[in-house]
C-alpha cells in the first residue's frame, strides 16, 4: 500500500515562459504574467531568463487567453473552459454523426464527455497535490522521460489539428470562390492551402503572441457567428424539407470513426491546470468543471444532432459546406476559415517552441544573433509547411477521417492515459488506484482499437463516405 510520504512534495509555484494577455473584457488594466493552457495562444519568452526557459514542463500546455494567476472568479474561469472547448473542432460533429448514427453518437459524445471530466478531476486532484504545471507534474511524479513524451503527444495533436483547419480552410475558401465565380474557380480548392500558409507563417514568427492576442478575440466572434448561422441554416432545412436522407440510429460499419472525433472535440485537457492556477479560489474549479463539462457537452449534441438531421447521409464532413449557396452562409465560410486562419498560430506554438528549444536549446538568442534568429523562423516556417503537406496529402475527401486519427492516436493519451498515471501516484485509496489503472488501460485499448479501425478505413474505403460537394452558383 502506498505511503502518504512517497507523495512529492507541492512544488513551488513558478510563472510559466509563456506570457498571454486576455482579452480587455476578462481582465483589468493590470499587467498580468499566466501560464500558458492547451487551446489557444502562446509567447515565447525570446533570450530573458534562460534558466527558466530550459525548463521542460513550461512548454507542456496549450494555447488560450489565460486570466491572470490568482485573480480569476469562477464565472471568468467558466468563461475560459467554454472558449477553449467551444471552438472550431465542433463545425466537424454533424458529419461524424454520419459514421457513428444519430442515436450512437449522442450516446458516445455523452460517454465521452463524462470519462472526460472523470480524468480531469483526477488531473486537478493531482495537480493540487504536487503544484506546477501539465509538465512540471509529470516529472514530479515520474521523471523527465514523461515529460519528453507529453510533449511528442502535444505537437502531434496540436500539428494535426492545424493540418484539419486547412483541410476546411482551403474546402471552404474553395467552395465560396466557386460560387461566387459561378463555378469556374481559377483552381482546385486543395492549392488554397499554400496561399494560406502566406499568412500563417509571418504570425508564426510572433515570440510575443500577446501582441496578436486580438486575433483571437476576431477569431471567437466569427467562430459564434458560423455556429449561430449553421443552427439557423440547419433548422431552416428541417422546417422546409424535414430531415435528411437515410438518417441512421447506429452505423455498424464506421462507428468506432466516430469515437476519435469525439476525444478530438474534448481536447482542451492542457488548458485545465492553468485556468486552476488563474482562479482566486482554486477549490471552486471542480464545480466550474462540472458545469463547463455540461454546457459543452450540450452544444455539442446540438450541433452534432441538428446538423445530422438536416442533412442525412449527404452531411460534408463540415457542415459548412452544406449551407445553401446564398449570401449569408458565403459569408460564413469565409469568416469560419478566416477565424481558423487567425487559430491556427497559435495552436502551433506548442510544437513551434519544443522544436526550437529541441534545436537551438535556451542559450541561442535571437535577439543577440541575427542568424540565429534567421534560423529560428526558418525552423517555424517549416513547421506550418510540414502540416500544410500532410493537408495537401490528405485532402477535404478523408478530413472525417483524419479528424478522427489525431482524435485517437494524441489526444486519448493526454485525455485518458497520463491522468490516470498522474492520479495513481499521489492516491493513497486503493479503489482510487484501481480506477486510476483502469482509465489508464482504458485508454490505450481504446487508443489501440480506433487507430485499427480507423487506418483499416483509409486502406478499404466505406461506401458510405461523404459525397463530394456540388458547384453551385450563388443565389439572389
Amino acid at each position: 500500500m502506498s505511503n502518504p510520504t512517497s507523495i512529492p512534495p507541492p512544488m513551488a509555484k513558478k510563472h510559466s515562459e509563456f506570457s498571454v494577455i486576455a482579452p480587455a473584457s476578462i481582465h483589468n488594466n493590470n499587467k498580468y504574467e499566466t501560464t500558458i493552457p492547451h487551446q489557444e495562444d502562446r509567447y515565447y519568452n525570446d533570450g530573458r531568463d534562460a534558466e527558466k526557459t530550459a525548463s521542460i514542463s513550461s512548454i507542456s500546455e496549450e494555447q488560450i487567453e489565460h486570466v491572470p494567476e490568482g485573480t480569476a472568479s469562477p464565472g471568468k474561469a467558466l468563461f475560459m473552459l467554454l472558449k477553449a472547448f467551444v471552438g472550431t473542432g465542433v463545425i466537424f460533429l454533424p458529419g461524424s454523426f454520419v459514421s457513428g448514427g444519430l442515436v450512437f453518437s449522442i450516446c458516445l459524445m455523452v460517454f465521452v464527455a463524462v470519462i472526460c471530466l472523470g480524468a480531469f478531476q483526477i488531473l486537478v486532484k493531482a495537480q493540487q497535490s504536487v503544484g506546477g504545471s501539465y509538465g512540471d507534474v509529470a516529472v514530479a511524479l515520474y521523471g523527465k522521460w514523461l515529460s519528453y513524451i507529453i510533449q511528442f503527444f502535444l505537437c502531434l495533436s496540436q500539428m494535426g489539428f492545424v493540418a484539419s483547419y486547412l483541410i476546411f480552410i482551403s474546402e471552404n475558401i474553395g467552395l465560396a470562390v466557386d460560387t461566387l465565380s459561378n463555378c469556374n474557380a481559377p483552381f482546385a480548392s486543395h492549392f488554397y492551402i499554400w496561399i494560406v500558409l502566406a499568412v500563417i507563417i509571418p504570425i508564426c514568427w510572433v515570440r510575443k503572441i500577446a501582441k496578436l492576442s486580438w486575433t483571437a478575440v476576431i477569431a471567437d466572434v466569427f467562430i459564434l457567428f458560423g455556429l449561430v448561422s449553421v443552427l439557423y441554416f440547419c433548422s431552416d432545412e428541417i422546417a422546409r424539407n424535414g430531415p435528411g436522407p437515410n438518417i441512421n440510429m447506429i452505423n455498424t460499419n464506421d462507428f468506432a470513426l466516430m469515437i476519435g472525433t469525439a476525444v478530438f472535440s474534448f481536447e482542451g485537457i492542457g488548458m485545465v491546470i492553468p485556468v486552476i492556477e488563474g482562479m482566486k479560489e482554486p477549490k471552486k474549479f471542480p464545480a466550474v468543471l462540472n458545469l463547463g463539462m455540461l454546457i459543452v457537452t450540450l452544444i455539442f449534441v446540438l450541433i452534432g444532432v441538428i446538423g445530422y438531421v438536416a442533412y442525412g447521409e449527404n452531411t460534408q464532413a463540415s457542415v459548412v459546406a452544406n449551407l445553401p449557396k446564398v449570401p449569408l452562409s458565403v459569408t460564413v465560410q469565409l469568416l469560419y476559415s478566416l477565424a481558423m486562419i487567425l487559430t491556427s498560430p497559435f495552436m502551433l506554438y506548442p510544437p513551434l517552441n519544443i522544436i526550437e528549444k529541441g534545436l537551438f536549446g535556451s542559450h541561442r538568442s535571437g535577439r543577440l544573433s541575427l542568424r540565429h534568429k534567421w534560423l529560428k523562423n526558418l525552423c517555424r516556417s517549416i513547421v506550418p509547411i510540414v502540416c500544410a503537406a500532410v493537408s495537401f496529402g490528405v485532402g477535404s475527401e478523408n478530413l472525417d477521417k483524419f479528424v478522427a486519427l489525431v482524435g485517437s492516436i494524441a489526444c486519448m493519451p493526454l485525455c485518458f492515459i497520463f491522468p490516470g498515471m498522474f492520479h495513481y501516484k499521489v492516491t493513497t485509496k486503493k479503489w482510487a488506484k484501481v480506477c486510476d489503472v483502469i482509465l489508464s488501460v482504458f485508454g490505450v485499448a481504446i487508443t489501440i482499437y480506433t487507430l485499427y479501425v480507423n487506418i483499416n478505413s483509409w486502406i478499404t474505403p466505406s461506401s458510405g463516405s461523404h459525397p463530394a460537394p456540388q458547384c453551385i452558383p450563388l443565389e439572389t
